[in-house]
């Protein structure tokens, strides 16, 4: 490809040195240099571990899976797919190998760090199931922990009843959350917590809120919460070995 005509519009030819002055004026060079660099070490890495060519059965498995997540089961929905990303097949084709390469890549990078990881934070990837109650003043949201703490009363019916968020309607359900995930306020005060067990009032946002512990969900390392680990673990990995490269724009 010759750099004065890198591309064209309208008929016009652009060359590359003009395309990059765009994406610098624009404060996206950084960006492609970015995901050059990512590629050129992805590359550099499946040659030396000697990451081998898929087998043509697992390309065409991972073609037919992809196909099946977008919904593009028949040939001319799929084709049509291409002309609309503006690529070939056998360009996607090589997409899928490469993308192949780099899961097996991600396996040997990250398979001795990804247990340690998981032992070490532990506490931080269990969930929690929660209600709550939230209200405007701290003396109705300690009456009403009251009521059920003392008298025995049914938190959901006071949260469908009092509370003032969206939620309320299904008496203050708010699902599992991942400890990490939570602020750390809060993460701070469910550290021990049991089922049953209410915390709370807590201030949030200029209301009081109470937190029930519905259930509690110790994490295992498997499933998606192990693709979650390995992903975040290889990512940091590609971001130390960025920061080691000598880059520069000729």
């Amino acid at each position: 490809m010759e750099t004065s005509n890198f591309l064209s519009i309208n008929g016009k030819n652009i060359s590359l040195e003009q395309s990059l002055g765009y994406l610098s004026r624009a404060a996206k060079l950084s960006t492609v240099i970015k995901e050059i660099a990512q590629q050129y070490i992805l590359e550099e890495q499946i040659k030396a571990l000697g990451i081998e060519e898929p087998k043509e059965d697992l390309v065409e498995q991972f073609i037919l899976e992809f196909r099946m997540q977008q919904q593009l089961i028949s040939a001319e929905s799929f084709q049509q797919w291409l002309v609309t990303n503006g690529v070939s097949y056998a360009d996607f084709k090589e997409q899928v190998i490469f993308r192949i390469k780099q899961e097996q890549l991600k396996e040997k990078v990250v398979a001795a760090q990804v247990e340690e990881y998981f032992a070490q934070n532990k506490e931080n990837l269990d969930r929690l199931v929660l209600s709550r109650i939230v209200v405007d003043h701290p003396e109705v949201a300690q009456d009403l922990k009251e009521q059920v703490e003392q008298h025995g009363a049914d938190f959901t019916e006071l949260a469908k009843k009092h509370s003032m968020v969206d939620d309320a309607i299904v008496g203050g359900v708010m699902g599992a959350m991942i400890r990490a995930q939570m602020p750390e306020f809060i993460r701070e005060a469910t550290k021990n917590v049991q089922p049953g067990q209410i915390i709370g009032p807590l201030k949030i946002d200029g209301r009081y809120c109470l937190l029930k512990v519905e259930q509690l969900l110790p994490a295992s390392l498997e499933g998606a919460l192990k693709r979650d680990l390995e992903t975040h673990l290889f990512e940091e990995w590609l971001k130390q070995n960025l920061q080691k490269l000598d880059i520069k724009l000729n």
